[in-house]
């Protein structure tokens, strides 16, 4: 399934950890995918983009060293490119402007970017694709009360908003 819908796809993929990006890379190309890049500073991707037209979507990682990636983004954005972060940041981090881009937790799976990136196909998936994200969120709001259970010693709670993370997890796996 995930090879039909990359068939062919040309994603950038915008990464400054080598082992990261290798691995994105290999993914996205067994799946079919032809992947620009990957490129590891803004720089580099902002130079790639006045180079490269033809951009079906972007999997950026939102700290590259010092630097945030959001000028990418916002070139990317202002050409109607479909673009996923790919990140271990939490998405209370995320400026406001950007709460609308798709979002993929390291380590990041070809489901997640299958998901993210079939909102673009006509909508036809948006109801899906919608879910996914809420189940995302869920997810990440559930890990932040778990986070704050553990730091007030509060360990059957804790315990038990494990269990919901993983109900969560399995249902973001369908």
């Amino acid at each position: 399934m995930a090879e039909a819908l990359l068939q062919d796809r040309r994603l950038l993929v915008v990464e400054d950890e080598y082992t990261v990006a290798e691995a994105m890379e290999r993914s996205l190309r067994r799946a079919g995918a032809i992947v620009i890049g990957p490129v590891p500073s803004v720089a580099q991707a902002l130079a790639l983009l006045d180079r490269e037209s033809a951009i079906d979507g972007a999997l950026l990682d939102i700290n590259l060293g010092r630097h945030k990636v959001y000028p990418v983004v916002d070139r990317l954005l202002a050409r109607g490119t479909r673009c996923i972060f790919t990140t271990g940041n939490d998405p209370a981090d995320v400026p406001a402007a950007y709460a609308h881009v798709a979002r993929c937790e390291k380590p990041v799976g070809l489901s997640c970017v299958v998901e993210a990136l079939r909102a673009d196909d006509d909508g036809r998936d948006a109801t899906a694709t919608q879910h996914f994200l809420v189940l995302q969120h869920m997810r990440d709001q559930l890990l932040a009360q778990i986070r704050l259970a553990e730091e007030h010693d509060q360990t059957l709670l804790a315990a038990k908003l494990c269990e919901a993370v993983d109900v969560v997890e399995a249902s973001l796996q369908n």
